[in-house]
């Protein structure tokens, strides 16, 4: 465990796959690469962006001319490109084609300033520096060009679990003509004994197996030419989910589950209860309001006294106290009146 636990550095990048060139089997004519290695090149460009070619080189005052040329590396031609003197308002222009006319600017300080590259506009851009004195000096930029690298994607070929392991085999996926680029696999978060297997030279495929309870990380793949340099990231638990959280998932979603139905139980019988009272409260209160409604009896006379005496004789005890004390009193205050 003690191994283990120090091979793993969460914070440091691993290189999976070192540098991986995949190339086509007879290398596009377009990529300067192929004619230059790009330690070569003074300047990395894509296609369609700019450069500004910066002299080193400060201008003195006893600086006569800076003329600008440039050689092709398509027919090796050379061609002047402009001419700049300090004693003129504007730089002269040599003879272009229409392709390069509008895309190449001199600035105040003479340097060279070109936009919208396009491949044929590689090559060796070398001013010449011509002072008062007879003297010259040279500055030379070779400008290699690379096409735009398109955007990888990383497609899932195969994922399986056996044995508390995940094991996938992924490959970073490049849109159109892929050229010469090169194809880098990076990870995060991954011990350094990650096992690989079926790593093929020239191939932007990737197999290995990760334990899987260490799949809270992530794989890169970086697609890359002298230029520029364009990734994709896939995240493992996407691919790899790990069982204890899947289980616990479910144990959660089944607790909410029992939760939701024991809530509804309870308000069924509550609602039930509630409705039970009410019903058995109206019944019990119809008949006092009904009650409420008789009309007023009259006081009992002699003539009513026995028919009273014989209806009070059928009910129960508490009525016929009540209907005797009411006939005691009748007959007791009349004397009062007279």
């Amino acid at each position: 465990m003690d191994s283990l636990g120090s091979s793993w550095l969460p914070t440091q990048t691993l290189i999976l796959q070192i540098s991986l060139i995949f190339g086509l089997s007879s290398p596009s004519p377009d990529s300067q690469a192929v004619k230059y290695p790009s330690s070569s090149c003074t300047l990395k460009r894509t296609v369609g962006t700019s450069v500004q070619l910066t002299l080193t080189s400060p201008l003195h005052p006893n600086v006569r001319e800076i003329e600008w040329n440039w050689k092709s590396e398509d027919d090796e031609k050379t061609r002047l490109l402009v001419s700049w003197k300090p004693q003129t308002p504007n730089p002269d222009w040599y003879e272009l084609e229409e392709i390069y006319k509008h895309r190449l600017n001199l600035t105040e300080m003479a340097f060279l300033s070109i936009r919208n590259l396009t491949m044929e506009m590689s090559g060796l851009y070398t001013a010449k520096i011509k002072f008062n004195s007879g003297k010259s000096n040279e500055e030379e930029f070779r400008l290699c060009l690379y096409d735009p690298i398109p955007h990888p994607q990383i497609q899932i070929l195969s994922s399986s679990n056996t044995s508390g392991w995940c094991n996938i085999s992924l490959e970073c996926e490049i849109p159109g003509n892929a050229g010469n680029l090169t194809v880098t696999w990076l990870s995060q978060g991954l011990p350094r004994h990650l096992k690989q297997r079926g790593i093929l030279p020239n191939s932007r495929n990737l197999s290995l197996s990760l334990p899987i309870s260490h799949i809270n990380s992530h794989l890169t793949c970086v697609v890359s030419n002298p230029a520029e340099e364009k990734n994709a990231t896939l995240h493992l638990e996407d691919i790899c989910p790990w069982r204890g959280s899947l289980q616990s998932k479910w144990l959660w979603l089944g607790i909410l589950l029992m939760v939701l139905m024991v809530s509804l139980g309870a308000g069924v019988w509550i609602w039930m209860r509630k409705k039970m009272q009410t019903r058995r409260g109206g019944s019990t209160l119809l008949p006092e309001a009904s009650g409420l409604k008789a009309t007023p009896q009259a006081l009992p006379t002699e003539e009513s006294t026995n028919l009273q005496t014989d209806v009070t004789n059928s009910l129960d005890s508490p009525y016929e106290e009540i209907s005797f004390q009411r006939h005691l009193k009748v007959h007791v205050l009349m004397p009062s009146h007279w």
